[in-house]
């Protein structure tokens, strides 16, 4: 038999390979080493200075979260985890292997280990504070600790000596260790805090202190017993969060006055940005609202620049509603960064979208298991300083990161690790761009992180070309609140408009002056919403003019619909080209297709000079949000008025000279029912995304909608920005709703009762979801054993498909990356199987089959969809 040749030789990390272990002493020094160098620094500091809240926070307090820390892996030295991977094959006697996480509960029962560790102890001079804080630094593998109930994991097996092992011998060691490492705990002080927000705050950077202190390529095993390897932990610590971007890193010679020309090379500030520029920092949440293309990209980075300087801030996550949105975005962020901050500092933007491994200019891919293969080859510092790419989960611990919404609302969700990202999201300013493009459920769950991330002292920027009353009154009302003003007071808030929210105090809306009059755009609508050919015929015949169109539809199957129709019709010519081949945009194609689709769109709709000729771009809401697009013609379908304004954001959004003569001034028509909306009332517009359905429609509200068309019959030209606050609030105000589906009878009053009813449905189920840190941590908190059924988004949980091997495209192009629908696969979801098991064969003109366990999908130039 194999047996430990010292009762107190407990492992804490194992490698397979080399058969060496790493003490569980040292381990866990390494662990509580990284924590400490943590809160070395003053932004993480002030934020559990906040979190401890009238409880204090002191360096002796600061000691003992150390202390505990350093017994975050105390569960191991139960004999079961230790007979785990070290026991002879032979062996049949003795404990049945065990974890650690859920084990150590079972110690609290465990008087005389408790008592070894000095548990007991501490509880009574530190205070009742101490027990939820160690539930919390349970908490490192990313969700709270349960007890395990599988039979044969009880106390009597866990605790007892076997082979030479004695767990109480370990146990002794490591309070002993721990006396000796940090004496500073025991030092006098005031009792821990038992405020619930410094024990989730806790819990997430203790989890962050396992995942950088567990780095085997930094700390280099250790299986001999050495009294002073706090010491060696130490500086290996401080060392490796530097690399990896958690200390305050140089700021450039060049950017000591960042401004929008230091950083962007523009030739001066829009008003926007320098409302933003100088506004006070000791607001920790700005409102702007101001209309698209107006700068507020480049604000937020200035904000950022200001808030950093000032130490106020370590980092920034720049959220945006989609995948293409953030990698055109990080575009165009990440060369600001590159010249904010010195060269020395190593600082490179990360992409945070899953599935793309992004960081500055350099790409990787995922080599096997955990580890990243990057293109470029760096060098130790370099690859080091890319740790916060190389895991979704530690997409918000980066020190600039632009990515999806998504990453931000898993912090604010019963999921695994959601204390770790939140508490990696607090030292970053947070910055989410269109924020009315979020449902119910989306902007329950963000509110929640947003008045979590202000209660620890963090500051966070929201941006939204169209954010209605209602919409900012629920973001600002979580600092300071506030009530629904009238639809009269509504419209008289100045647009664009920059608001400021306090700590404690109400929100101050600040005008910001425009410069000119602004675009005015003529309006007008369509009945054809259901005529493809006629759609069709339209587009073709302005493209034919010359005129660059912008064709946007609600849904994927109406824009492969009036593709079809263009093609039918002879209208090959003037559709958009893609690789010598017709093509429309949207989301539903192959992810390394979408950088070849963006493309195309950006070089014959984008600000630079453009090839002649008309042309037709037929999409979605792809084309509405991510894209630098400037059309001459707009048409629509009908969709809720702040939508209609962002895709009219794409209208003569550059000045230029080369417009046609016919298309000089801003037109959108846009497509309604021939039969009017009262249509929709039973369903018959679902098709277009229109309506309430069992499955969730896009845009269900038909009020807003009719709301939206009446203000296109009353107003035959809009002028943006100055009319936008009246459009958004006569169209998306509840009472102006309400009393509009009492004008138009009893199935429109019926009709908003449901949507009023599913709003607050879904409210209710993001509220169930929510992690709020002011709940207690204690045996109550749990998660889902599960982390698929709670999800960001409802009614968008469809399959990642990632094939085994690429495959050639439609486009000529090597792809093996999709991201579909769940609809697409008609109420049988593929298994996790199915889908890693996921494969292809030609299919028809030029196309692949895309085979999904029993699924069969056709993936051409038109987009995935299902074969008939």
């Amino acid at each position: 038999m194999e047996y430990y040749n010292s009762r107190v030789d407990a492992w804490g990390k194992f490698d397979e390979k080399s058969r060496r272990i790493h003490r569980l002493e040292h381990h866990c020094a390494d662990v509580a080493a990284c924590f400490e160098a943590l809160l070395r620094d003053p932004v993480p500091r002030a934020r559990f200075v906040r979190a401890a809240g009238s409880g204090g926070f002191t360096d002796t307090t600061a000691a003992r979260l150390a202390y505990l820390a350093f017994l975050h892996d105390f569960g191991k030295l139960n004999t079961g985890f230790q007979f785990k991977v070290r026991r002879n094959e032979l062996l049949r006697s003795g404990p049945r292997p065990a974890g650690h996480v859920a084990e150590a509960l079972l110690c609290f029962d465990q008087s005389q280990i408790c008592a070894l560790l000095g548990l007991d102890d501490v509880v009574e001079q530190w205070g009742a504070g101490v027990v939820p804080l160690l539930r919390a630094m349970l908490a490192h593998h990313g969700r709270p600790a349960s007890r395990p109930t599988r039979s044969g994991r009880g106390p009597r097996e866990l605790w007892q000596p076997f082979g030479g092992y004695d767990p109480r011998a370990t146990a002794e060691l490591l309070r002993q260790r721990g006396r000796s490492w940090f004496p500073d705990a025991f030092a006098d002080g005031p009792p821990l805090s038992d405020a619930p927000e410094l024990a989730h705050l806790f819990a997430g950077v203790v989890a962050l202190a396992d995942q950088l202190g567990s780095d085997e390529d930094v700390f280099v095993y250790e299986p001999e017993p050495d009294p002073h390897y706090i010491e060696r932990a130490r500086r290996i610590a401080a060392e490796s969060i530097a690399n990896k971007g958690f200390r305050r890193f140089g700021w450039s010679a060049g950017a000591a006055m960042a401004n929008v020309g230091s950083l962007f090379d523009h030739p001066a500030a829009r008003p926007s940005q320098r409302a933003v520029s100088s506004a006070p920092l000791d607001s920790p949440l700005l409102i702007l609202e101001s209309e698209t293309g107006s700068g507020k990209t480049e604000a937020a980075v200035l904000r950022f620049a200001a808030s950093w300087r000032a130490g106020i801030v370590d980092g920034l996550y720049f959220a945006v509603p989609t995948r293409a949105a953030a990698k055109q975005l990080h575009g165009r962020i990440e060369p600001a960064l590159k010249r904010l901050f010195s060269p020395d500092a190593r600082v490179q933007t990360v992409l945070a979208v899953p599935g793309y491994l992004r960081a500055g200019d350099a790409k990787g891919r995922r080599a096997e298991r955990f580890d990243v293969y990057w293109e470029d080859e760096p060098d130790e510092e370099t690859r080091l300083a890319r740790w916060s790419a190389e895991s979704s989960r530690k997409f918000l611990s980066a020190p600039a990161a632009v990515g999806t919404v998504d990453q931000v609302l898993l912090a604010g969700l019963r999921v695994k690790w959601a204390h770790f990202r939140a508490a990696s999201l607090s030292r970053s300013l947070l910055v989410v761009d269109e924020v009315h493009a979020s449902d119910a459920y989306m902007t329950e769950l963000l509110r929640g992180v947003l008045r979590d991330h202000l209660a620890l002292g963090g500051h966070a920027m929201l941006m939204s070309a169209t954010l209605g009353a209602a919409a900012r009154s629920k973001f600002a009302s979580r600092v300071a609140r506030s009530s629904l003003p009238t639809p009269t007071d509504a419209e008289s808030i100045p647009y664009p408009a920059l608001t400021l929210v306090s700590a404690d105090g109400a929100p101050e809306t600040h005008a910001i002056t425009t410069n000119g009059p602004g675009k005015s755009v003529s309006m007008s609508t369509d009945p054809i919403l259901g005529d493809p050919d006629a759609i069709a015929r339209t587009v073709a015949a302005a493209a034919r003019d010359g005129a660059r169109v912008l064709a946007i539809r609600n849904t994927v199957a109406s824009a492969q619909a009036v593709f079809d129709a263009l093609l039918r019709q002879g209208g090959r010519d003037v559709a958009l080209a893609v690789e010598d081949g017709p093509a429309l945009h949207h989301g539903r194609f192959a992810a390394e297709d979408r950088r070849l689709l963006d493309d195309a769109v950006e070089r014959v709709l984008g600000a630079s000079p453009r090839p002649p000729g008309g042309v037709v771009v037929i999409g979605t809401q792809t084309l509405e949000q991510s894209l630098d697009v400037d059309a001459d013609l707009l048409v629509s379908d009908i969709c809720p008025v702040d939508v209609l304004l962002q895709r009219v954001g794409r209208l003569h959004r550059h000045p230029r000279t080369d417009r046609p003569a016919r298309f000089r001034e801003p037109r959108c028509r846009v497509l309604v029912p021939e039969a009017g909306l009262e249509t929709g009332l039973q369903g018959s517009l679902l098709r277009h995304g229109l309506g309430v359905s069992d499955r969730g429609g896009i845009y269900e509200n038909l009020l807003t909608l009719e709301a939206t068309r009446r203000l296109i019959a009353d107003h035959a030209t809009w002028t943006i920005p100055a009319m936008n606050r009246m459009l958004v609030e006569r169209a998306t105000h509840p009472d102006v709703l309400r009393k509009l589906a009492e004008t138009l009878g009893d199935g429109w009053m019926s009709h908003g009762t449901t949507v009023v009813g599913r709003r607050a449905a879904r409210g209710l189920v993001a509220s169930n979801h929510a992690l709020t840190r002011n709940e207690p941590f204690d045996a109550d908190l749990s998660f889902p054993d599960l982390d698929e059924p709670v999800r960001t988004r409802l009614g968008e949980d469809g399959p990642r498909i990632v094939l085994a091997d690429p495959v050639t495209g439609p486009f000529g192009k090597d792809v093996r990356t999709f991201n579909l629908p769940a609809h697409l696969f008609r109420g049988a979801a593929p298994t996790k199987e199915e889908i890693a098991a996921a494969w292809t064969e030609p299919g028809p003109e030029s196309g692949l089959l895309l085979r999904v366990g029993e699924h069969a999908l056709i993936y051409d130039r038109t987009g995935v969809r299902a074969r008939s």
